[in-house]
């Protein structure tokens, strides 16, 4: 587990609580625009959903919208999922750093909704890898945002965030499967990419 990055949430929980912030978001607006992006390509209704990254679990109010019942949630921070169980007792929510350790459950479709962000050590590399994981567990498809734009804004020293060339990860998506959606009009600095299996049929 990414102890770095642990205490960094944990930091940000005991200032903020249960908020955006403490998840290292802008605001509730910021949240809510990632939100929109996930549910607009594909139906969740009886989908087995996991959702990588899942902080407080607030994104089960919108994929409640397009369907979802069958959902699991995992967060490395324990203080995040503690409050995600209290929030939402009827579903399943996990300890634990995917990234790094992966469930040995595959699901239908696996989501990663601004826990691709972090500024960490060969970034690319990082991020190709995680994409790869989530995939490999997918049975139907993939999700995931991520802070970035072509070409991508410099990060500031010291900064939590890193900016991907959202075109350098799209090329790469498109080597796991031929199957991509790709959304970048929503916002200046940010892309949503949909990567389903080659045998899925788009919006079902």
């Amino acid at each position: 587990m990414n102890l770095g990055r642990l205490k960094s949430y944990q930091r940000s929980f005991a200032k903020y609580g249960a908020t955006p912030k403490a998840l290292k978001w802008q605001s509730q607006k910021a949240a809510e625009q990632r939100y929109k992006q996930i549910i607009s390509e594909i139906s969740f209704n009886g989908k087995s959903i996991l959702d990588v990254g899942c902080g407080f679990g607030d994104l089960i109010t919108w994929l409640r919208k397009n369907g979802a019942t069958d959902y699991t949630g995992i967060d490395l921070v324990p203080e995040f999922i503690k409050v995600a169980r209290e929030r939402c007792p009827e579903h399943h929510f996990i300890v634990g750093d995917y990234f790094q350790k992966p469930l040995k459950d595959n699901f239908d479709i696996i989501i990663a909704c601004g826990s691709l962000n972090s500024n960490v050590k060969d970034n690319l590399v990082w991020r190709q890898k995680a994409i790869e994981t989530m995939f490999d567990h997918a049975k139907k498809a993939i999700i995931f945002n991520m802070a970035g734009r072509p070409p991508p804004p410099k990060t500031a020293k010291g900064s939590n965030v890193w900016f991907a060339d959202s075109l350098e990860i799209l090329k790469y998506c498109l080597t796991l499967s031929p199957k991509v959606i790709f959304r970048s009009h929503y916002a200046k600095r940010e892309f949503t990419i949909f990567c389903y299996r080659a045998n899925t049929i788009i919006n079902q």
